[in-house]
């Protein structure tokens, strides 16, 4: 049924699992579309309260598989990788029930930015996260419009715009990760631990909690960053990005 996700159902937690490995869990279509089924799966279960997206070996994802838009045939079909990521990003926003994204591992430019669209973010204290979408030819949709009012607006600009990492523990000091665990099994245990929390209050006040927290979230600005994204895709700077990370090389821009 799934080549690339793992569906795991544990004392009302539906768990989406990346098992991508091999790619360190890297966004290509046919793994975005399994990631997109299995959210639609366990949101449609009676038996799941709280869905969970973690991953599998020690990244929990290295962002857009950048070797799919280095083998496109055209612009368009470079910008349709993104356009996915984009609309993955949506759905999970759109997530009724409570979500929480547990970090296994580091998190590289879309998959740092999967984290603006869960609840709540658990994560191992190793992990790290690289918004690394600038260095090879795109933008990061989400991280200017809700970093600043977590991160600051002096903060976000240096993630965005450099390939310096936000560790976990720095990431939890100033409240965009709300627990850390000392190693997988441990984060599981904490994300257990949290749903059944969850799942001891009114059905009715967590679904308006929801309502609101995605409310701050969905503003004009964000929809402009995700058409940004696909814009960008399809220029000559991400083919040539994407060309160098398949030659194992720097990419080369004139500024």
């Amino acid at each position: 049924m799934y080549r690339f996700v793992g569906v795991e159902v544990s004392d009302g937690v539906g768990w989406v699992v990346l098992r991508r490995v091999e790619r360190l869990n890297a966004l290509n279509s046919e793994f975005l579309e399994e990631v997109l089924r299995a959210l639609d799966e366990l949101e449609g279960r009676g038996d799941v309260r709280v869905i969970a997206v973690t991953g599998e070996g020690r990244v929990f994802s290295a962002g857009a598989d950048l070797s799919e838009v280095a083998s496109a045939g055209s612009p368009e079909e470079a910008g349709r990788l993104f356009a996915s990521i984009a609309r993955l990003a949506r759905r999970m926003l759109y997530v009724d029930k409570p979500l929480i994204l547990a970090l296994n591992g580091d998190a590289y430019g879309g998959g740092a930015e999967l984290i603006w669209a869960a609840d709540i973010v658990v994560s191992v204290e190793s992990a790290k996260l690289v918004w690394a979408e600038a260095r090879w030819g795109y933008n990061t949709p989400i991280l200017p419009v809700v970093g600043p009012s977590v991160l600051g607006p002096s903060r976000t600009a240096m993630l965005a715009m450099t390939l310096e990492p936000l560790t976990a523990k720095e990431a939890h000091h100033i409240g965009l990760i709300a627990r850390l665990a000392p190693d997988q099994k441990a984060l599981r245990e904490e994300v257990q631990r949290i749903a059944k929390s969850i799942m001891e209050n009114s059905p009715q006040a967590i679904k308006s909690i929801k309502r609101l927290l995605r409310l701050a979230k969905l503003t004009p600005l964000l929809e402009l960053g995700f058409s940004e994204l696909e814009r960008l895709a399809r220029g000559s700077e991400a083919r040539e990005a994407a060309r160098a990370f398949v030659e194992k090389r720097r990419p080369e821009y004139k500024w």
